[in-house]
């Protein structure tokens, strides 16, 4: 039989059961499928890294995470879609450093604001860029720096064109030691490859993975890697910084959300990113793809982007190229 100094306890403990949820509320899930937006046509690394980091995603988030392909106008168009989105957190970017660090002073209008528009949530990976010459050509970039400063018009470099991440990388270099150096802008990767074998260009940065196969033929020798440190897939090749300190051009690929979004919709969706990104699992992806970690929380990842701002604008504005 309930007494009536055990309904008035009860009633007493109320408030506090209420103060106690409310202490330690439900962490947030999406209602709906969520969007993870790619800059890029599907195929290439930001693709398959998406889908792989969608696919693991989905079951720890509830939702189906489906990945939407954007490409064009340097991923402009996938980032002014996140963030004309509703911040909800069903629609996420995987930006770059082109969105995130470059395009606001590539081109002279933007939709959104790289700026303050966007927060990570995580990095899926970096992948440095290779520093190439032919096989019979330079044979480390000393020898290949010397020869840009003590040869009449100095060296000639390709890049997958004007305003491009392999072009401005090249800028920085130059720009960092003095060298005389002639841009040659090729549509894509293939063809500046193409007459880097032959013998037509000196000296190029590309994308590890459509490199590597080109050294380990014999076609064309590594002369360093564009990271500050050596990557651990390739211990043997040296960073540009060993012998140009302070040097870093690692290209990088994360999940970005729209900055409006609410704290604990951002604390749910990180969450969920920094455990996928932690799991042996992303590891091995990393490794079959040529690719590195790139670990921080959103404090760290943000600092990092800030100061990535100041160094590719400040190219930018040296070499006074423009996409628009």
């Amino acid at each position: 039989m309930t007494t009536r100094r055990g309904v008035l306890s009860g009633v007493a403990a109320l408030p506090l059961l209420t103060r106690e949820s409310r202490a330690q509320p439900t962490a947030w899930k999406p209602s709906r499928p969520v969007r993870l937006v790619v800059p890029f046509a599907p195929g290439g690394l930001t693709d398959i890294l998406a889908r792989q980091a969608a696919e693991a995603l989905t079951p720890r988030l509830g939702q189906t995470v489906v990945v939407e392909n954007r490409g064009g106008a340097g991923g402009n168009l996938a980032a002014e879609a996140v963030a004309r989105s509703a911040p909800d957190g069903h629609a996420l970017l995987v930006g770059t450093q082109g969105i995130l660090a470059i395009n606001k002073a590539l081109y002279a209008r933007l939709s959104y604001d790289p700026d303050t528009d966007f927060v990570p949530l995580g990095m899926l990976a970096q992948q440095p860029n290779l520093l190439v010459a032919r096989a019979g050509g330079f044979v480390s970039l000393t020898e290949a720096l010397a020869a840009a400063k003590g040869r009449s018009g100095g060296l000639s470099y390709g890049s997958n064109g004007a305003g491009s991440f392999t072009h401005l990388s090249m800028e920085l270099l130059r720009s960092l030691t003095g060298a005389e150096m002639t841009h040659v802008p090729y549509r894509g990767s293939a063809p500046m490859l193409t007459d880097l074998v032959a013998g037509n260009l000196d000296i190029a940065f590309d994308a590890l993975g459509t490199s590597l196969p080109q050294v380990r033929a014999g076609a064309l020798r590594a002369l360093a890697v564009s990271s500050a440190a050596r990557s651990p897939l390739l211990p043997e090749v040296p960073s540009v910084a060993e012998t140009v300190p302070g040097f870093d051009a690692t290209p990088w690929y994360g999940v970005f959300a729209a900055a409006a979004t609410p704290p604990d919709i951002l604390a749910a969706l990180e969450a969920a990113m920094q455990a996928v990104l932690t799991e042996a699992a992303w590891g091995r992806i990393l490794s079959e793809r040529q690719a590195d970690p790139l670990p921080g929380d959103r404090t760290a990842l943000t600092s990092r982007i800030a100061r990535e701002r100041e160094v590719w604008r400040e190219v930018v504005r040296r070499t006074g190229v423009r996409a628009d």
